[in-house]
């Protein structure tokens, strides 16, 4: 019973990862329940009762919070209709420290608490909270070891030449987890590489092929539903054309092996369809002399209006933009932005976005378990090109995903299609859904034209502060080295170089949240190196430690 005599209402949270074994009549949730159950009855004297509720995800990572059941038990939680929440194991309830510490928040907020049932301790303490922080490092070590398990697993099979799943290209079927060509299905594809050949253009084929109602392959979907079967896009078009499952090839992060099925395309017909896409992404970019612009015939301001690439001088330095083609129309101002910051704004935006795996996580749904590893790979790729790659190449990947950024008086937003990002990724042609992600902007005026500048005032750095990074790395170096020492270290020891190792290892053990903030560079922008090791104490709580440094982490 709780200090203030009140009974205390217990919610049991299970959890499966797989769905393998659910249907049984005694499955692993049912032993979980069960043991949760017997350990709410023996605390009884206590006042503990178990609410009738069932909170069961079976089938489900917990390396997400993506969880049905887990969010109805966190908001019946915020809405005070649980005390304690029970579990078996830590790992049951997440296997990520940054999840963990959400969840935390979240009953902290409403004096709520948890207890796993096989491992006892408390977390009002310091050591509690040691203990609890390796546990969960180790529940979060075995889920990054089983996903670089299944990564080694795709790779070695992909290397012999097996069909590892994820949508069956236009051509071929899946029988026994093998590849066997359709015979209808390969004379399209045959004939779609023969017009390209043909046609001047990717953009010219499209058309043609929308004109003869040529369209992409029809498959049934584990629900049923039927999907494809649609004219082809830009970005499915671009990967048919350029996929080696067609001379009968295999590939796994750019390298190609022999596969176990049969080639549909000859050779020569593949390499010359190759010669000329690369030829046609050689004009994209503008050739050696020309400058690239990295958005232009991708932009437009509010009114519909192309912005075309422009430059200025002044003091021998230049100052590139992207400003509204006014055609004739001067009922209207331009928009202008200044071009190198909305080209870095938009490759940030876009590859953080790849790079996010909860963001990926909602693509591939019902998905097997290679599948899915072999698209975060793929985006994870795609994401540091488009960020880092020379603007040529990072046009042509831009391109391929039908992005459109439009710009108004109050905004600029960047727009890409998934289904194209699902084809570049050789998962098929689903209609797929768009994406918009938001480019923060202010307004200024200049003499009787409105501006628009990149980065609100308030917005957090999407740079890496590199000092604030080293000295984190410092602080667990420090940490091990401090680690590493007995008794007769710690004495031979100068003092001072102790103390300085003592007061850099104490920032290892920050918010796994406000860590993550500073490798990805989104701190608050008064956060320096220096404040965070002037700070005379740290408190030991992470809700605390991030009020200290006026952090706001979701």
């Amino acid at each position: 019973m709780a200090k203030d005599g009140r009974r205390l209402r217990c919610a049991i949270y299970t959890r499966k990862s797989s769905e393998e074994g659910l249907d049984k009549e005694f499955s692993s949730l049912d032993a979980q329940r069960e043991a949760c159950a017997a350990y709410v009855m023996s605390q009884q004297h206590e006042g503990w009762t178990l609410v009738s509720d069932v909170y069961d995800d079976g089938g489900y990572s917990g390396g997400s919070l993506d969880r049905p059941a887990l969010q109805q038990l966190l908001a019946d939680v915020r809405a005070g209709r649980i005390d304690v929440v029970v579990i078996y194991k830590i790992d049951r309830l997440t296997r990520s420290l940054s999840d963990f510490a959400k969840i935390v928040d979240a009953l902290d907020a409403a004096e709520a608490s948890f207890v796993s049932v096989t491992q006892a301790f408390s977390t009002t303490s310091s050591m509690g909270r040691l203990t609890l922080n390796v546990l969960l490092s180790f529940a979060q070590f075995e889920r990054e070891v089983i996903a670089e398990r299944i990564r080694d697993k795709v790779a070695a099979s992909k290397a012999k030449g097996m069909w590892m799943g994820g949508s069956v290209p236009l051509g071929y079927a899946v029988r026994d987890r093998k590849l066997i060509a359709v015979p209808e299905e390969a004379i399209t594809v045959r004939l779609i590489m023969e017009r390209y050949l043909a046609c001047d253009s990717v953009r010219d084929l499209l058309e043609e092929l929308h004109r003869d109602g040529v369209v992409s392959k029809r498959r049934q979907a584990r629900d049923g539903s039927i999907k494809g079967g649609v004219p082809f896009r830009r970005g499915a078009l671009y990967w048919l054309l350029s996929n080696r499952i067609y001379v009968g090839q295999t590939v796994h992060k750019g390298t190609a092996y022999p596969g176990q099925h049969d080639a549909i395309v000859s050779r020569e017909m593949f390499d010359a369809v190759q010669a000329k896409l690369a030829k046609s992404v050689g004009k994209s970019a503008g050739g050696s002399r020309k400058a690239v612009s990295l958005l232009a015939g991708m932009i437009r301001d509010d009114r519909g209006r192309p912005m075309s690439p422009c430059h200025t001088r002044n003091h021998g330095r230049r100052y590139s933009y992207y400003a509204s083609n006014m055609g004739g129309d001067a009922r209207a101002s331009a928009l202008r932005l200044p071009a190198g910051e909305l080209n870095a704004s938009a490759r940030v935006e876009i590859s953080k976005w790849l790079g996010d795996g909860d963001e990926i996580r909602t693509l591939v749904s019902g998905l097997d378990a290679s599948t899915t590893s072999s698209l975060f790979d793929i985006c994870a790729g795609l994401a540091g090109r488009i960020a880092h790659a020379p603007i040529g190449e990072a046009r042509e990947i831009l391109r391929q995903l039908n992005l459109e950024v439009s710009v108004s008086s109050s905004e600029a937003a960047a727009t890409f299609d998934t289904h194209a990002l699902l084809s570049m990724a050789g998962l098929g042609d689903d209609d797929g859904t768009a994406v918009r992600l938001i480019i923060p902007t202010t307004q200024a005026s200049y003499g009787h034209e409105p501006r628009l500048r990149l980065g609100p005032a308030g917005h957090h750095n999407t740079l890496r502060d590199e000092r604030l990074f080293e000295l984190i790395a410092r602080a667990f170096a420090a940490r091990e080295e401090l680690l590493g020492l007995d008794s007769d270290g710690v004495v031979a020891m100068p003092v001072a170089r102790l103390r300085h190792l003592q007061r850099t290892a104490r920032l290892s053990y920050l918010d796994p949240a406000i860590i993550r903030s500073i490798l990805n560079g989104t701190q608050p922008p008064h956060l320096s190196a220096r404040t965070l090791w002037r700070m005379a104490e740290l408190p030991l709580g992470w809700s605390a430690q991030r009020q200290a440094l006026q952090f706001s982490v979701a």
